[in-house]
């Protein structure tokens, strides 16, 4: 979930010891590793994940009256929500929307950013959502992935922009993802908006191809790309291209065993299969969360 895993990396210097003294956030966290495990083969995990995923949604349905609760314990049902998403993200599941739209809802409830409060934890759930928001948006649907790029675009490089302070060594990677995370949106727009009759932008799709050729095979921040790869590979037309977005993909669940790459090399071969189809519109049928 970052670029580089270190003594930076909030999920563990900032979620661990919140799960620690919180019992929905513990939950949270146990049932995220345990689908992880769960697919790792081996004797499996002592307490099934979809137990221990129900308790941390019975958990949220307690908290549901946000405007009853401390800056804290509203902090800890955003951080639970985010935690889920993640665990969507591991098993591949089709709770993605629901979790989503959960998040927006309780967005809306305490008036936007500044109601997430102060602190370390507050200014880590606004970077979170600011990537969450614009990345999930065009697998939910078209339109809200059209206005989420339009609107919130330049917010989403937040992580990046964050976590490259820490790492001035690797200034080159961090452009670099940013780069193609950008070309990603372009291409993104360029076909929602001329719709499926639009020739395909294989000059656009090099050009991507070529930028992550930067990144060697197994080179650090490379997994950052999930999410740029299966908007330039729904784009892709030349067999080139799509054999190498989906070596990558393919690439990148061997390592992590994320099931939603499964997911999204599923939806490519479905949309590569459809001739003229417009693909923006589709995005959303696989119910996946793929970043």
């Amino acid at each position: 979930m970052v670029v580089m895993d270190n003594k930076y990396n909030e999920w563990r210097s900032l979620i661990l010891p919140l799960a620690l003294s919180d019992q929905t956030v513990l939950d949270a966290v146990l049932a995220v590793s345990a689908f992880h495990l769960s697919h790792q083969g081996g004797s499996g995990p002592m307490v099934g994940p979809d137990k221990l995923y129900m308790q941390a949604i019975v958990g949220l349905q307690k908290r549901s009256c946000l405007d009853e609760y401390d800056p804290l314990t509203r902090q800890s049902v955003f951080v639970v929500i985010i935690i889920l998403l993640v665990g969507v993200m591991v098993n591949g599941s089709s709770d993605f929307p629901i979790l989503f739209h959960m998040l927006q809802s309780a967005f809306d409830t305490v008036g936007g950013e500044r109601g997430l409060g102060n602190g370390d934890i507050a200014d880590f759930l606004r970077r979170q959502i600011r990537r969450l928001r614009v990345y999930a948006a065009p697998l939910l649907s078209l339109e809200f992935g059209v206005s989420s790029i339009v609107s919130y675009a330049l917010d989403s490089f937040d992580c990046l922009h964050y976590n490259s302070r820490f790492h001035p060594d690797d200034s080159r990677t961090f452009s670099a993802i940013a780069d193609l995370q950008q070309q990603a949106y372009d291409i993104y727009l360029q076909r929602a908006l001329l719709g499926p009759r639009g020739a395909l932008d294989c000059e656009r799709i090099e050009r991507f191809k070529q930028s992550m050729d930067l990144f060697s095979v197994g080179s650090f921040g490379e997994h950052a790309l999930v999410w740029p790869t299966l908007i330039a590979a729904s784009e892709s037309s030349k067999q080139e291209h799509r054999h190498f977005f989906k070596s990558f993909l393919e690439r990148q669940y061997h390592s992590t065993g994320f099931l939603n790459l499964l997911k999204a090399l599923n939806f490519l071969e479905d949309i590569w299969a459809r001739s003229n189809a417009h693909w923006p519109a589709l995005l959303p049928e696989p119910r996946v969360l793929v970043m």
